[in-house]
């Protein structure tokens, strides 16, 4: 899984049957400082209702159609993260 920030909306006009109805999200990973990584944006689906802001759990293969294509989908919305020092 991948910890990332969502930083805007893509808008898609045509869709494989699969991802019609799905919200696509543009998500920015986040390092150990959870700082966004450098060229490290990526689109994935929302499956939970996430917003712009939110920190959140990215699956890289998690699809309900996984013989069909391979999507990133969003699986949680994050609340609280607690770092050892």
């Amino acid at each position: 899984m991948i910890l990332a920030t969502v930083t805007g909306h893509v808008v898609a006009t045509q869709k494989s049957d699969e991802l019609r109805g799905s919200n696509l999200l543009l998500v920015t990973a986040l390092g150990d400082d959870l700082e966004p990584i450098k060229d490290r944006t990526y689109v994935a689906v929302d499956s939970v209702g996430a917003g712009v802001g939110d920190q959140v759990l990215v699956e890289e293969y998690f699809a309900l159609h996984k013989h069909d294509y391979k999507a990133m989908s969003i699986v949680a919305i994050v609340e609280k993260i607690h770092q050892g020092r």
